[in-house]
């Protein structure tokens, strides 16, 4: 059994210093981060979601449509009945991020976007010095717009690159050319933001090794502080996706994707960047505090058509559909469309499904004790299990999944419930696994 951890896990002892692993030990490689002090800065997120898109990428299935006039001003509308609505259950929350996201933020005119910010700011508790991050793509960053973002204080970008061949961002619907993500990062630095994430795809239809190589060779000259790759997740009902799913695309093969996926890891850590979580990527300090706190199952606090959030134990989601969502509210109704009252057995699963793609995997100092114990009361023999079969490695506070199974992270956390459901799914013992396609990286963001 492991030792409890402190009462509270955010307190300035828990962040007083870090153990990493010296080299030729069990734990080499594990503790890439996320940092203790990063996870102790990650205390309650607050996101909000912006549904508008110059034009739908064709892998996309967010909720996004068009920018008009009309949907703003109702969008706006809306947005200010739900937050009145939030404001008093999250009354004790101090909020220790804020996450625009999309859609694309960055499509909102500069005054919609300040009159969003007062909104938020006025009716939530937003420490001083929080991280504040807006999505951005390359083609909408402009100067009147990164004014008015600096003025809100918005101190992260996180740019949705994607590919940096012309050909490959047309074939994913991309508005921007290759080069537009360098006059953005520019441009961006020029206007004082020095926290800045690209974020990239791989493992699409027509996808090589090679020009994987040459976007990420290009994404590292442009020296973002953070770098997001994602394998591409063939959705129903997205162009894209369909294709793939009808079999008229076909995507590179799981050993190509595995390749790939290896050839990211290798490429960003010899550049200085840690991979702190399965598809997530910093250089020292420059951890997303607000996806912490999604992956160490913190309370976040959710605006917006289709946003998903938790807060004083429940997790609820909103509504898809901008319409749906703003009627709702419109006639004093809630925008939720589910809600779920979290459970010890609830929690034990989220606590051991996202703490385990964290670099450092699951560690008992960052949860209290009766929720580590929880953890182990449901997880304890399938998690030793996992040791023994080399799926897993024991670190000193915990658990962790080695670098060379990061991949095939899902087939690791389904083996897991798998065994602590007393289900047999392996009879090789340490055997190898099983090579999943592109499993589910994404963060639980609405």
């Amino acid at each position: 059994m492991e030792p409890h951890p402190p009462a509270d896990p955010l307190s300035a002892a828990y962040g007083a210093q870090d153990d990493w692993a010296p080299p030729g030990s069990a734990d080499e490689g594990l503790h890439a981060g996320p940092s203790r002090a990063a996870r102790r800065e990650a205390r309650a997120g607050l996101y909000v979601h912006v549904p508008f898109c110059a034009r739908r990428c064709s892998y996309c299935d967010f909720s996004t449509g068009a920018l008009s006039a009309h949907a703003l001003e109702r969008y706006l509308r809306a947005m200010a009945l739900e937050i009145d609505r939030r404001a008093p259950p999250a009354a004790a929350l101090e909020f220790t991020s804020v996450f625009f996201g999309g859609g694309t933020p960055s499509a909102l005119p500069a005054r919609a976007f300040r009159g969003l910010w007062n909104r938020v700011r006025a009716a939530f508790a937003v420490v001083p010095g929080a991280e504040i991050t807006l999505e951005a793509n390359p083609e909408s960053v402009r100067p009147a717009l990164l004014d008015a973002w600096r003025e809100a204080g918005v101190n992260r970008l996180s740019l949705g690159v994607q590919s940096l061949h012309d050909d490959e961002l047309r074939g994913l619907g991309r508005l921007h050319h290759a080069a537009r993500p360098g006059a953005a990062v520019a441009l961006a630095r020029r206007h004082g933001f020095r926290r800045l994430s690209l974020d990239l795809m791989f493992g699409f239809p027509g996808h090589t090794e090679e020009r994987w190589s040459a976007t990420l060779r290009r994404a590292l000259e442009l020296d973002p502080e953070h770098i997001s790759a994602y394998c591409l997740i063939p959705e129903p009902g997205t162009p894209l996706g369909d294709r793939v799913l009808e079999g008229t695309l076909a995507l590179p093969s799981p050993a190509a994707q595995a390749d790939m996926y290896a050839t990211l890891t290798a490429t960003l850590g010899r550049a200085g960047y840690a991979c702190y979580e399965t598809s997530n990527f910093a250089r020292p300090g420059a951890e997303a505090r607000h996806n912490l706190v999604y992956w160490l199952v913190r309370p976040y606090l959710a605006l917006g058509p289709a946003a998903h959030g938790f807060v004083n134990g429940d997790r609820y989601g909103n509504h898809y559909a901008l319409s749906r969502w703003a009627t709702a509210l419109e006639r004093g109704l809630s925008p939720e469309a589910e809600r779920e009252t979290q459970t010890p057995a609830r929690r034990a699963t989220e606590v051991m499904m996202l703490g385990l793609r964290l670099g450092r995997g699951l560690d008992s100092r960052d949860h209290p004790g009766r929720v580590w114990a929880e953890l182990l009361e449901r997880y304890g023999r399938a998690l030793e299990g996992g040791v023994r079969a080399r799926r897993l490695v024991r670190t000193r506070h915990g658990f962790a999944i080695p670098m060379r199974l990061r991949f095939v992270a899902d087939d690791i956390l389904a083996w897991i419930e798998a065994r602590a459901r007393d289900v047999q799914v392996d009879r090789c013992g340490g055997g190898s696994l099983t090579l999943s396609p592109c499993p589910s990286l994404h963060s639980p963001v609405g």
